[in-house]
């Protein structure tokens, strides 16, 4: 190819169309946008998508201060510092941990933070009992989970609702018939 080039003395320059329209670019929401030199990316490096990415939360401007002894957060931090070993904390117990967390509405990523957070503090010769209370700070930026309304917990798996309301039913039936019997 740079043979081509070297025989017709001509530099590579990108392909235009041939009318007057300007190129175009598709954006991730699939309307289409000019191609111009205030959004063209200058060479291939990575760069920040936006707000288009589905899975991106806002970063935390204001922390969130851990009020409470039940702050999932807190919860989870300071169950964190009981099972450590010295600096160490065992896969199985951090297994555990990580499911705690997501049964308290922490993301797994989230979860992952914390329990790196706590962990660090020990490292850092910060005794065990003590690393909740010297990383609250760090604690409070993690964002807290959303509440969600019973109904839409309800919503996501019916099947294993109508199993439990069926179970729940068998179980007074049983109840009962012990009861009169």
């Amino acid at each position: 190819m740079d043979q081509d080039l070297k025989t017709t003395g001509q530099s590579a320059q990108p392909i235009q169309p041939a009318d007057d329209k300007p190129a175009r670019r598709v954006s991730r929401r699939g309307k289409a946008r000019p191609i111009n030199q205030a959004n063209a990316p200058e060479h291939n490096k990575l760069r920040l998508v936006g707000n288009a990415a589905p899975d991106m939360k806002p970063p935390v401007a204001n922390p969130t201060p851990i009020s409470s002894a039940t702050d999932p957060r807190w919860v989870l931090a300071v169950r964190t510092a009981q099972v450590l070993e010295g600096d160490v904390l065992p896969p199985t117990k951090r297994e555990t941990l990580m499911t705690t967390g997501k049964a308290m509405g922490l993301t797994p990523f989230d979860c992952s933070l914390i329990l790196a957070i706590v962990q660090d503090r020990a490292r850092r010769g910060i005794a065990p009992d003590q690393c909740p209370a010297a990383s609250e700070a760090q604690l409070a930026l993690i964002p807290l989970p959303q509440i969600r309304p019973f109904k839409s917990i309800l919503s996501e798996k019916p099947g294993q609702v109508i199993l439990l309301t069926a179970g729940l039913i068998a179980l007074q039936v049983l109840l009962i018939w012990i009861w009169l019997g």
